[in-house]
């Protein structure tokens, strides 16, 4: 038996999102996107896991398992319900919140834009429009006037990559399911402009806070040197990665590896699409939806998670490196890692993986600062519906009884101790 002990700095953590455990949130995007007639949805959101309402119960639980640290976000469209019209008791609530956080002795990490946005930008084109940053930038103005100091860790936007792409690109798997290269550009560029622009009025409005982006990284085959294989790597990744010039750390969310599919007839139409502007602008969206499923081709006889990618916790050790390559200076905050499984015992050992990589990197090369396990809660996994668990807590989906697995009380006791042995 080994025991792995992190400095007593390092940050053990849950995370959520507002619109995947909250409940009650009818104004946004995807609650439209999700009641669309022929929806790609599995199902609705709806009361997702009543977080809103059962907030006191949840902190009750990360105090009482020994969890430090909650990363949440603010759901933009419950604070501004319409442009301009801010609700205070939805203020209040999130207020209220990060200093029942701070009471308890558990650091909260706030995220302002987890995919979803106010619907009443619709009209705009949501984030296809210049108009977005700008509103979005007077939103987090708005919440850091009445967030409290204390507070340190800010995520402004999460997985740009994302969410930009499987909407307004290749998938129609996000809203506002738009397959077009010129309007997915002008969306990562806006984007960028709103983070880089939110980052300095964080920065402006506390002087303690620390403030990045967080980025959906893959492991990528590097010795997959196409064309199509570089395209996907810069425009869902390294575009907004390489944009955390100015953060104070890069927020790392890994979950497995990503590769092409090596069928030659496929990556030739792939190239051609890639390389005739008007070919790439409209049908390349489409080749990529119809043909592609996620984009990932997995490896024969690979070991899968529920979510039907590899089971790859060495995903973790690619880009911590990849990060020290680009920003060898820059703190790492691991702001999502986890596994959808049925099986408790693999999500515990999933992990343990994971930070035996992280524990090696960081006596190494030090950086890492945190670790935020995804998720607290069994949560809506947006097209995907309720079926990819990925809780430490399991949630009743009639009652909303919260049952925590083993695996939440091994976490638990890795954060009270900063260790754990194996």
């Amino acid at each position: 038996m080994t025991k792995y002990n992190f400095p007593s700095e390092f940050i053990f953590g849950t995370a959520v999102a507002s619109y995947q455990v909250e409940g009650g949130i009818y104004n946004n995007d995807w609650t439209h996107w999700e009641n669309k007639p022929k929806t790609v949805c599995n199902e609705p959101c709806n009361e997702a896991c009543k977080h809103f309402e059962l907030v006191d119960n949840d902190i009750a639980l990360l105090k009482d398992l020994g969890i430090k640290a909650f990363r949440f976000s603010i759901e933009w469209s419950r604070v501004e319900p319409e442009r301009g019209k801010y609700d205070q008791i939805s203020i209040d609530h999130y207020i209220d919140k990060a200093k029942k956080l701070i009471a308890e002795g558990i650091i909260p990490i706030i995220t302002f834009h987890h995919f979803t946005t106010p619907e009443w930008l619709a009209h705009d084109g949501y984030w296809a429009s210049i108009n977005t940053a700008d509103a979005f930038v007077k939103y987090v103005e708005r919440m850091m006037k009445e967030l409290p100091k204390e507070i340190k860790y800010f995520n402004t936007i999460n997985e740009p990559g994302i969410f930009s792409m499987f909407g307004y690109f290749s998938k129609e798997k996000f809203p506002p399911g738009i397959r077009n290269e010129k309007i997915f550009l002008k969306t990562s560029d806006n984007i960028i402009n709103a983070h880089k622009r939110a980052l300095k009025v964080i920065k402006s409005s506390n002087k303690h806070a620390k403030v990045g982006m967080t980025h959906a990284l893959h492991e990528w085959d590097d010795s997959d040197k196409s064309v199509f294989n570089r395209y996907l790597k810069y425009h869902l990744e390294d575009k907004f990665f390489f944009a955390s010039d100015d953060d104070d750390f890069i927020g790392l969310q890994t979950y497995s590896i990503k590769r092409t599919s090596p069928n030659l007839a496929y990556r030739s139409i792939a190239w051609l699409l890639i390389k005739v502007p008007l070919l790439r602008n409209k049908v390349f969206p489409i080749f990529l939806d119809k043909f592609s499923g996620r984009n990932d081709y997995v490896a024969a006889n690979a070991r899968k998670t529920k979510m039907g990618y590899e089971y790859r916790p060495e995903a973790i050790k690619y880009n911590l490196h990849r990060i020290h390559e680009k920003f060898p200076d820059k703190d790492i905050f691991i702001t999502e890692n986890g596994i959808a499984t049925d099986d408790d015992n693999e999500r515990i050992q999933f992990v343990k993986e994971v930070l035996k990589d992280i524990h090696s990197y960081e006596k190494e090369n030090g950086q890492v600062i945190g670790y935020l396990y995804w998720s607290l809660l069994d949560n809506f996994e947006w097209d995907l519906g309720y079926e990819m668990n990925f809780g430490l807590i399991e949630v009743n989906k009639s009652t909303y009884e919260r049952s925590p697995h083993p695996s939440a009380k091994w976490f638990g006791s890795v954060s009270a101790t900063n260790s754990f042995t194996d």
